[in-house]
């Protein structure tokens, strides 16, 4: 089994980040709900108050101030109710991308023990900071590989910058969303990972892949590329690890400590 070595943390922090901001968000929208309940009292507690003394007060103003109390009720409710949704998307994403990669250590590790994966590695070259699913060492080279949780049909060229998500909605209603390619993703992510190795010694090429780990996303995706696009709904998992396992290097022990000790360092 593959050693795993994880650096970073940033999907999860992010996932907490948000649940703690619907959390404040919760509190803030009771507390407001809770004032505007206490206001809409005492006004119309005034209200009755001065309708013993004046009439005019009781057949318009109380009305008046009922319908208005309510208003503002209705509306600090909607409120409340739209904020607590705002984010939910954004924690559906957020889970999402903490399966995949969960998925993926899981297959990776599958390697053999003289691998190494560091997985959520930020490293910055020429003003691009790019943050890496996957980084896998050994013998054979060093590889990146990207983790995808989409689903749906994914329809694209892999020269192309944007490819097409299609899907169908809660109601069955079907959709499209763009998406940015993933091949120029590892291929930004290969840019500055081979250029830091090289100005700490470390000069050779590094293979990218892209891996889609849902079963139910299906990808048709036309043109050629150096970075390779593998998916569990075509049962390419096998392919991925042959890639791996037949790299283009044979590297001794000394060079690949050397080569996760400097990623270590990221």
């Amino acid at each position: 089994m593959a050693k795993i070595i994880k650096k970073g943390y940033q999907l999860e922090e992010e996932y907490y980040g948000v649940k703690q901001d619907e959390a404040d968000k919760k509190t803030k929208n009771i507390r407001t709900l809770g004032k505007t309940v206490v206001a809409f009292i005492m006004i119309y507690t005034a209200s009755i108050a001065v309708s013993v003394v004046v009439d005019i007060f009781s057949r318009v103003f109380i009305p008046l101030t009922v319908c208005l109390g309510f208003a503002l009720m209705i509306i600090a409710i909607f409120e409340c109710l739209r904020d607590n949704t705002l984010k939910y998307g954004d924690t559906d994403i957020l889970v999402s991308g903490i399966y995949g990669e969960r998925i993926a250590a899981e297959v990776l590790a599958a390697l053999p023990d003289s691998y190494t994966i560091f997985q959520n590695v930020t490293v910055t070259y020429d003003n691009k900071k790019r943050e890496i699913d996957n980084i896998i060492v050994g013998k054979s080279g060093v590889f990146i590989v990207e983790v995808k949780n989409h689903n749906g049909h994914i329809v694209g060229d892999l020269n192309d910058t944007y490819w097409t998500q299609h899907k169908v909605g809660h109601g069955g209603t079907p959709y499209a969303n763009e998406m940015y390619s993933p091949v120029r993703q590892v291929g930004t992510q290969i840019y500055c990972l081979a250029n830091y190795l090289r100005q700490n010694g470390a000069n050779l090429y590094i293979e990218g892949m892209v891996y889609f780990v849902n079963e139910s996303c299906l990808l048709s995706l036309t043109g050629s590329s150096a970075i390779s696009v593998y998916s569990s709904f075509d049962g390419d998992t096998d392919q991925l690890y042959r890639q791996i396992l037949s790299g283009n290097y044979n590297l001794d022990v000394r060079s690949i400590n050397y080569i996760c000790k400097l990623i270590n360092q990221l």
